[in-house]
């Protein structure tokens, strides 16, 4: 015997170790599979989502530029400028200067709005300084025939638009502290006889666009920045690498000399995505300008002119987006982490029988689902029962309570189904309850719940309905639905229906107060004729 024991142990522990064999090996593939898939549409979802990011901050761009262009060509085309261009008095000019100050008052995105003549002379001025809008007094009027956005402002033609680099507020030849991100947006003021008679100048503070542009971008998973066509970061995580243009000392900070081969990439195809070292680089070009007419390289230097004049394909920016390597290493790493241990715990389980207990689980799982089913639904309709109603009703008045909505309640009872019986017999009696039970179905929604709460009784919950007339509309379509003709084996039969409605919150607040309410409507319906359906109007609380 004991021989035999040894044997059979050799046995069962060589079949065992086949077995174990072959589970490891569709396991170990399961999982790379699993990784993969799994990693793929990591992957996926991140490009999407940060592809998604960009084009919400694009629009962000575009709205905005389309209000200021539409708030420049309406200041040059003003009235009161017109009247005082015409008449040169000084009521004209306060006309002038009180529209600019309830301009800068109510949009509070302008630094500055200035009409400057045609000799460079500003003759109104309006600054936005500590939040509150001031008419610059005459003695401080300048002249800007120098800047260069005079120059090239005033050589556009009628209904033209010159917009500046996006660059920082320089006064008195210095940068502008705090910092102050700005676009000057310019038009010519052309007279009825077509003579140019100056420009029209806003001061745009671009700060609330950059926010918008990356509040429009923020991720836990990217960084997001905006460079012009030169590289230099307009706006980026770290402060002190923005304007790099603007200062001596931030001359080498760049995207163009941080990641030189993304930069190349982005300079040769503009819009579109790339994964290098240094992570998952989604980029697309802006151009403000293809809608508006010009702009220039512009100037640093207070007085000196243009670099040159830009083509709107040349005025662009690039938003960007870096997704870290660390941030898919690290997800990489997770994930596999994860299938290894749940591999390993299936090879355990496997090795001690899985296949028999997965069986048994499952014939257990089948006949405690048909225990459920039993219970739980009428046998004769397959509706659920009165245990399975009252359970929903439950869950029902639970969510619209949770979210601010109403439920409603019909409590259906059959009228001349006793007559059925007897004339046309039982089984003619249950095939007409079939055939209610279905036509409930099919003339409410899906979401809505029917039930068989006995005999000919029936109710239905009406999830997320607006209005209490809603509900009476309902129940009135199920009369009218049960008063049809039903064609059974024994022949046609006509029955109708007695339905009362109630409303949760607005008749009662629980579900027993709410069930009773409806089958007293409904009792009132059979009282007073049957073949109608009856809610308590009056009987509506006060939710307020």
């Amino acid at each position: 015997m004991s021989e035999q024991r040894v044997r059979f142990a050799g046995k069962a522990l060589e079949l065992f170790l086949i077995l174990s064999l072959a589970m490891g090996a569709l396991l170990a593939g399961a999982v790379a599979l699993l990784y993969r898939a799994d990693l793929n549409s990591f992957l996926s979802e991140l490009k999407e989502r940060e592809e998604r990011a960009l084009e919400r901050q694009a629009a962000a761009i575009g709205d905005e530029f389309d209000v200021i262009v539409g708030d420049l060509l309406f200041l040059s085309r003003q009235n009161e400028l017109h009247a005082y261009l015409e008449r040169k008095d000084a009521k004209a000019l306060r006309a002038i200067q009180d529209e600019y100050l309830t301009l800068v008052d109510v949009k509070r995105i302008y630094d500055q709005i200035r009409y400057l003549n045609a000799d460079g002379m500003e003759k109104v001025r309006v600054n936005f300084a500590a939040g509150k809008p001031r008419v610059v007094p005459e003695g401080e009027l300048q002249n800007k025939s120098g800047r260069y956005y005079f120059a090239d402002t005033f050589a556009l033609g009628r209904g033209e638009v010159f917009v500046s680099p996006l660059d920082l507020n320089v006064e008195l030849g210095e940068v502008e502290r705090p910092l102050k991100p700005m676009i000057r947006f310019g038009t010519p003021v052309i007279d009825c006889d077509g003579n140019k008679r100056g420009v029209v100048l806003l001061n745009y503070l671009a700060a609330g666009l950059l926010s918008r542009i990356e509040a429009q971008g923020a991720g836990a998973r990217s960084v997001a920045m905006l460079v012009n066509s030169d590289g230099y970061w307009l706006l980026h995580p770290d402060e002190q690498k923005e304007w790099g243009f603007m200062f001596d000392d931030r001359a080498g900070l760049s995207l163009a000399n941080a990641y030189p081969r993304e930069w190349r990439m982005i300079r040769e195809r503009r819009t579109g995505q790339v994964r290098t070292e240094n992570g998952l680089i989604t980029f697309a070009a802006v151009y403000p300008l293809l809608e508006v007419s010009g702009s220039s390289s512009g100037s640093c230097e207070p007085n000196a002119p243009s670099g040159k004049h830009l083509d709107p394909s040349e005025y662009f920016w690039v938003l960007v987006s870096r997704v870290p390597c660390e941030v898919i290493t690290a997800h990489s790493r997770a994930l596999m982490s994860r299938l290894l241990m749940i591999g390993a715990g299936l090879f355990l389980i496997l090795s001690y029988g899985a296949w028999q207990l997965a069986a048994a689980v499952a014939k257990r799982r089948i006949y405690q689902d048909r225990l459920v089913k039993m219970a739980l639904t009428d046998s004769l309709t397959g509706l659920p029962n009165r245990v399975l109603f009252f359970d929903r009703l439950g869950e029902g008045i639970a969510h619209a309570t949770r979210f601010g909505r109403k439920l409603g309640l019909l409590y259906i009872d059959l009228d001349g189904f006793k007559g059925i019986n007897d004339t046309l017999g039982h089984d003619a009696g249950d095939e007409l309850l079939i055939q209610v039970g279905g036509a409930l179905k099919k003339n409410l929604r899906k979401s809505d719940t029917v039930a068989r709460l006995g005999g000919d009784e029936f109710a239905a919950i009406l999830f997320e309905i607006k209005e209490p007339e809603d509900a009476q509309l309902i129940g009135e379509k199920v009369v009218a639905t049960l008063s049809r003709p039903f064609e059974l084996k024994a022949g046609a039969a006509r029955i109708g229906a007695s339905v009362g409605a109630a409303v949760f919150p607005d008749h009662e607040s629980t579900v027993s107060d709410l069930v009773k309410r409806a089958d007293a409507a409904m009792y009132r319906a059979k009282a007073m004729g049957k073949g109608a359906c009856v809610m308590d109007m009056k009987g509506l609380r006060n939710n307020l």
